[in-house]
């Protein structure tokens, strides 16, 4: 028989209290639990779904007359491409449902560009690291990036700017720079024997003469017209000077075809777009949207002015006139028919529209902001930090921010892109 249990004699003598039968009991955590937890995970870069790119839709002020658009919804196909981004140094590759993600960690500090040739190939660089970093992301075996493409002639130059042409084709354009940096040029490799074909635009350096020879920073390539984009700028005592070049290859590998030095509000930062035929830019010191028409490039590029503001033409003249600053830090790219510029933390879209009237029918451009534009921006919402890389693959845009471990995925889930 079990001896009665001894209570304190300051204790009532129904203590413990009896909990009745109807509520719930709280099951006992041993150490048996707690044995069996499983370890803490790493974090890892994980990704934010936000919402579509158009913006909420404003209707105009009662006093301000409605106008007809046609055009202005751009239909975007499904999400049939997988999507490839960088942060920091490491390549990151997504499925075309963002259900599954493999990453690959590039001898790189930080990836300054990135070009997805394939599903399972894509092409990282940086301005202060030598050679281009294959990425291969086989779907059978471990993600790796163990081979890497150089300059034959200066094997420790550094990569400027990359493109790639037609799967057809299958090449990669590459800008080096030498690390003494007096000489430059553009090769371009054979991804099928990863060996380099042809050099184009080679400069050298001689004396203290750095605007004779300023080297590409931004390649784009034009398949529609079988053209290469090669343009780069210089901040000197004397302002800002930059060099914009279009290369046929299969004619020349010395010549350009066109070219043009800009001085007066020479570009931050250029583009191309194939589908719109037309090249963009984003003014250094005005930060406006310039366009100029591929149809009418003519001569030398230095009789005519191709560039046509599309933005604010009294501000763009104003800071030009003023030589500020403003289009610092911008960057601007062109994907399918429409036209992306990072100003900061905020990105803003650009498309074309036709406008109805009495007079007929004529395309315009039109500018809307990705999410909540900066004259939107509540006490409520989370500040945003600068966009340090992009990029796009479907209908999806992948932005990467300073400071931040985790990618932002703008999709457009209702199929169609805005322009206001």
């Amino acid at each position: 028989r079990p001896s009665p249990v001894r209570r304190h004699p300051l204790l009532p003598p129904q203590w413990p209290p009896r909990v009745p039968s109807s509520l719930p009991r709280s099951p006992r955590r041993g150490s048996a639990l707690l044995a069996r937890r499983p370890p803490p995970r790493i974090p890892l870069p994980r990704v934010r779904l936000l919402p579509p790119l158009s913006a909420p839709h404003r209707p105009p002020p009662p006093h301000r007359p409605r106008r007809s658009l046609r055009g202005g919804h751009i239909p975007i196909p499904a999400h049939g491409l997988p999507l490839v981004a960088a942060h920091g140094g490491i390549v990151t590759s997504f499925d075309a449902a963002l259900a599954s993600r493999t990453s690959v960690l590039t001898p790189l500090p930080t990836i300054d560009s990135l070009v997805a040739v394939s599903p399972a190939l894509a092409l990282a660089g940086a301005r202060d690291f030598p050679g281009v970093q294959l990425c291969r992301f086989p779907g059978d075996a471990p993600a790796a990036a163990s081979e890497a493409l150089y300059w034959p002639d200066s094997p420790s130059s550094s990569v400027l700017s990359m493109a790639a042409s037609e799967a057809a084709s299958h090449w990669l354009f590459a800008s080096f720079e030498s690390a003494r940096r007096n000489s430059s040029a553009v090769v371009a490799f054979d991804l099928n024997s990863l060996s380099p074909v042809v050099e184009i635009g080679r400069k050298e350096v001689f004396g203290a003469d750095v605007e004779a020879a300023i080297p590409p920073t931004k390649l784009g390539w034009l398949a529609g017209h079988n053209l290469l984009l090669a343009a780069g700028s210089h901040s000197g005592p004397a302002g800002m000077v930059g060099d914009i070049r279009l290369w046929d290859v299969r004619a020349s590998s010395t010549v350009p075809v066109w070219e043009m030095r800009e001085k007066e509000d020479c570009f931050a930062d250029v583009a191309a777009s194939d589908s719109l035929s037309a090249l963009f830019k984003v003014g250094a010191a005005s930060g406006e949207v310039f366009m100029a028409d591929l149809r009418r490039l003519s001569g030398d590029g230095t009789s005519v002015d191709p560039w046509v503001c599309i933005g604010d033409r009294q501000r763009a003249g104003a800071a030009t006139a003023s030589r500020r600053k403003d289009g610092n830090n911008c960057r601007i790219e062109c994907y399918r028919s429409w036209v992306f510029v990072a100003r900061d933390a905020y990105v803003e879209v650009w498309t074309q529209v036709e406008i109805t009237s009495e007079a007929g029918e004529k395309k315009v451009m039109r500018k809307n902001w990705v999410g909540n534009g900066p004259s939107m921006v509540t006490a409520d919402d989370d500040e945003k930090t600068k966009i340090v890389s992009w990029a796009f693959g479907g209908s999806r845009m992948a932005l990467a921010r300073v400071d931040q471990r985790s990618i932002e995925v703008w999709d457009s889930a209702s199929g169609a892109i805005s322009g206001g």
